[in-house]
């Protein structure tokens, strides 16, 4: 699904991404590390927010590597949802369509699905952390991406939220079948949303065989 060649990133002297080499399968990705370990660099590496120094990139067979970030047709759900405050809910979920005048019927059960059916008409501000969490996802389904990646987009919530939330994020990757990469520090939330489990240390990506055993790993380095 994703492959992952050679791939460096080095900031101010310090190298951030170290020759990464793996393939992520279909399903949920989830990638597990501490702070300060290259997680966010790898998901901005691989969405093209970012350029990488050198390695490939390749998305189903297709090199994109050097394609921005747009061209790339990679769903992007951040930590904090990124709406604009200005448009309505609807128009936020719309933004990256072209030549669309109304939602497409496949979000549309997105949406209701979501339980978002009866704040589309609503601003960004009108709404609570968890359903703005919820516009963010729709936004990024709305183009029809290759793939999903999910930097922590639970962090800002609380439990009752991410609880709720969770298992419908699950669902509606699997009603679409888009591959995702999900990142977490909630060894509840990856057990419970995840099917492959990486950890990343030191620039390094190492597969493993459960969400026990990359939690395990992480828990080993804060002793």
């Amino acid at each position: 699904m994703l492959e992952i060649k050679r791939l460096k990133k080095i900031y101010n002297n310090k190298i951030v991404l170290n020759d990464i080499n793996i393939r992520l399968e279909s399903g949920i990705n989830v990638i597990v590390g501490l702070n300060g370990t290259g997680k966010s660099t790898l998901l901005k590496s691989i969405s093209g927010i970012i350029k990488v120094d050198s390695g490939r990139i390749l998305l189903k067979g297709r090199d994109i590597t050097d394609l921005p970030p747009e061209k790339r047709n990679i769903g992007y759900v951040p930590q904090q949802p990124y709406l604009f405050s200005h448009m309505s809910i609807r128009d936020n979920i719309m933004y990256g369509l072209k030549k669309k005048s109304e939602i497409p019927d496949e979000i549309k059960e997105a949406v209701e699905f979501l339980g978002m059916g009866k704040y589309l008409d609503l601003k960004p501000r009108e709404l609570s952390g968890g359903y703005r969490s919820r516009a963010s996802l729709l936004r990024a389904l709305a183009i029809k991406p290759e793939l999903m990646i999910l930097d922590e987009p639970t962090s800002s919530l609380d439990i009752y939220s991410k609880q709720t939330l969770i298992p419908y994020f699950k669902s509606v990757l699997k009603q679409f079948n888009i591959p995702a990469i999900y990142v977490t520090h909630d060894p509840w939330e990856g057990k419970e949303i995840g099917d492959n489990f990486i950890f990343l240390s030191e620039g390094k990506l190492i597969k493993t065989n459960s969400s026990d055993e990359a939690f395990l790993r992480m828990k080993k380095y804060l002793a």
